[in-house]
């Protein structure tokens, strides 16, 4: 007889699986000014903790969002990590943050939709709501990232927070003064400063403008022809005749720097470089100084910068207070090689403040 044996129920070697958390984390934006803040947001599933690391830290909630301040130059680098019961798991985010920017603008060159360029250089840590704007110029054949790392005088400024610089590129690498490209400059000036009024950091009620050779050169015009800049210094380049027939519709401060042996730019006017004609050094400071109605007998004085002598012309008591003044720098061409013997820009900055509203 054979017995045969049954068995009902039993046991699983199966076992049930807890999935790792899952993490959704942004920013609302990846680049931002250093000391400016971006918002982090974050969801989880099946997380029951979660903690930061990198440029923040804590412990935060399995889900929320938080504004975070950008410290440092560069990659900033934000990590999550969660845990659940089924392990842990993290996610990298990384926000980069400046203070150098570049931006472009369109502008109609000769019916062509054209990109224009600036590049903004901030302070290192900026900590005011509004700063004041200052515009560099570079000379012909430069261009506007190539003005920013060219004087390190002026980064000082802009980096204890004097103010915030705006570095321009000319089209095809000039400024049309005399028609040196199809391009209105001047038009470029105004795009900028619109682009600037979208936001509250850039103070363009305190604006001013330094330019070097064919920079210099634009900024006259563009000080003669708009009514926002306060100062301008027009180094190594006077007026062009052409300019100087513009009346201006507010007055400014003038600091205007002249090379004695300049050959390019020559100082008794006439003929110069691209076959524009100039007016002479002292003609276009009284230029200046007749239209803001400044005592025409200027005070002189002979002064050294560094190893070079100096003769500087101040043309006081104008309208609003502001001052023109010129330089003439004796044994000096078509450069700016004093600024390496004195704080040119400094200098320069400590008129804009003295002598402008």
């Amino acid at each position: 007889m054979v017995f045969l044996l049954f068995g009902c129920g039993g046991s699983s070697n199966e076992t049930s699986s807890v999935p790792i958390p899952s993490i959704n984390f942004t920013a609302s934006q990846n680049n931002q000014l250093v000391s400016k803040s971006i918002t982090l947001n974050w969801t989880t599933n099946n997380a029951t903790s979660c903690l930061a690391s990198g440029d923040w830290a804590g412990t935060k909630s399995i889900s929320g969002y938080q504004e975070i301040q950008i410290t440092q130059n560069g990659a900033n680098s934000f990590i999550l990590s969660c845990t659940g019961d089924g392990g842990t798991n993290s996610s990298n985010l990384t926000v980069d943050g400046y203070i150098v920017e570049h931006r472009v603008v369109q502008q109609d060159i000769a019916g062509v939709s054209t990109n224009r360029e600036f590049f903004i250089r901030y302070p290192q840590n900026p900590s005011e709501i509004s700063y004041p704007v200052v515009f560099v110029f570079h000379g012909a054949g430069g261009s506007g990232q190539q003005e920013l790392n060219s004087h390190q005088g002026i980064i000082n400024l802009i980096d204890v927070g004097e103010f915030i610089g705006i570095f321009p590129s000319g089209f095809e690498n000039r400024w049309n003064v005399s028609g040196e490209t199809g391009a209105d400059d001047v038009e470029f000036f105004s795009l900028i400063i619109n682009e600037l009024n979208s936001s509250a950091i850039f103070n363009t009620n305190r604006a001013y403008g330094i330019g070097i050779s064919n920079g210099a050169g634009i900024i006259n015009k563009i000080a003669k022809e708009t009514d926002i800049l306060g100062g301008i210094a027009p180094l190594i380049s006077q007026q062009t005749e052409a300019t100087g027939a513009i009346i201006p519709g507010i007055p400014l401060s003038v600091y205007q720097v002249n090379g004695e042996i300049d050959d390019l730019v020559p100082i008794d006017g006439g003929l110069g470089v691209a076959g524009t004609i100039f007016m002479s050094a002292q003609e276009s400071a009284e230029n200046w100084a007749i239209n803001f109605n400044c005592s025409m007998i200027p005070l002189e004085a002979e002064i050294n910068w560094g190893s070079y002598e100096v003769l500087e012309f101040t043309f006081a008591d104008c309208l609003n207070d502001i001052e023109v003044k010129y330089f003439v720098v004796k044994n000096s061409g078509h450069n700016i090689q004093f600024k390496n013997q004195i704080d040119l820009f400094n200098q320069i900055w400590e008129f804009f403040l003295t002598t402008s509203n």
